[in-house]
This record gives structure tokens, sequence and C-alpha cells, in this order.
């Protein structure tokens, strides 16, 4: 008989939310678990891969007189890296926990460049794709949410600019989970605050819900 594939999840929310401590220590008590895979520090060869096979995206943008800039770019490359790499390790474990996967990447691309209005975002066309391949290896979407004065101390920025950033972000985020359900995922969304209590009990919250998941995967 063979072996189900791991349960994927991403953790998102903004930056020092906790994302990475929180997957680290659940690697740290359940083995089965991978975590540490992101959109950074993907393999080289992978990377390289899929730079060509991103290649008629690129130029058709080029073509349309909406060229690509390099930020854009190294993320569509990256994202694609990843999905393959997933794919990969989705035999190997029982559960993979992406700490910045593609919901971050499609927010990440809303935010800082669809805003700026001084050119067109990534194609359509692209986009499409992207959440047709996410939406059937999604399982788990889990929001990491510490309060505004949490983030804003682990980031060194003001209260005041880590709640306008976080309102700006969430709504790419919301964007982003919706249209990878409509674009056909089946997904479980759920949320866990980080300042509720010491990390190991976080980490223990988490372990939890993935274990929930899992055994009813």
């Amino acid at each position: 008989m063979s072996r189900q594939r791991a349960v994927v999840v991403e953790l998102v929310g903004p930056a020092g939310a906790g994302k990475s401590t929180l997957a680290k220590g659940v690697t740290a008590v359940d083995r089965s678990v991978r975590s540490g895979l992101s959109l950074w520090g993907l393999p080289r060869r992978r990377l390289i891969r899929s730079a060509l096979a991103l290649l008629p995206t690129m130029i058709g943008a080029g073509l349309k007189r909406a060229r690509l800039r390099v930020g854009e770019l190294a993320q569509l490359i990256r994202l694609d890296a990843l999905r393959h790499v997933v794919v990969h390790e989705a035999s190997r474990h029982r559960i993979i926990i992406l700490d910045e996967g593609p919901i971050f990447a499609l927010s990440w691309l809303d935010v800082f460049f669809a805003r700026t209005g001084d050119r067109a975002p990534p194609p359509a066309s692209w986009r499409q794709r992207v959440i047709t391949d996410w939406a059937t290896l999604l399982d788990v979407v889990v929001f990491i949410d510490p309060s505004d004065i949490v983030a804003a101390t682990r980031t060194a920025q003001t209260e005041d600019d880590a709640v306008g950033f976080s309102t700006g972000f969430r709504r790419a985020l919301d964007r982003a989970i919706s249209d990878l359900a409509h674009g056909g995922g089946h997904f479980v969304v759920d949320s866990l605050k980080t300042d509720a209590g010491p990390v190991d009990e976080t980490t223990t919250a988490l372990m939890a819900k993935l274990k929930q998941r899992r055994n009813g995967h």
C-alpha cells in the first residue's frame, strides 16, 4: 500500500510573528515534520530549471510592454522552485511546514509591486497557473497572529507602522487565500496567537492542530 503524501502547511503572518521559531520548535519535537522550507535557500539547480521554465512568461510580458522587474522575476522563480521541492519532499515526510510559501509570495507581489501603479503586475495567466498548482498541494494555512505591539518590538518598528503594514499585508493575504480557495483548494484555515504564552506552549498548540489535521488527512 502506497504511503500518503505529507500534509503541507503554510504559516502566514507579518514579520516578527514567530513563524520560523514555531516551525523549528515543532521539528525539534517531532522529526517526521519537515520545516525550514521557504522561498529562500532553495537549491541552485532547481532555481535554474525554474528560471528556464518561466522564460515564455518573461518574454510574453516583455512583448506586452509589461516587463517584469528583477524582484518580481526572482519571486516567480523561487515560487516555482519551491513547489517542485515540496512535491519531492512530500513523499518523505508526514508534515511539511512552509515558513514563507505561495500565500506569502502572492501577497508580497501585491504589496510591494502591484500597489505602486508604475507597472503592470505579473501576468494574470501566470498567477492563475500558480493558484491552480498550489491549490491542490496546500492542506492547511495557519495565521500566526501576534499583537501589533509584539510585532513592532520584534521588527524594530513603531506600533503605528506595524499596524499600517499588518493591515495592508493582511488584505493581500486574504486575497491570496480567497484566490486559492476559488482555484480548487480544499485547505483548512486556522489561527494561532503567539503572544498568548511562552514559546513552548505555542509550539504545543501548533502541534495539536497539525496532529488533528494529519489524523484526518
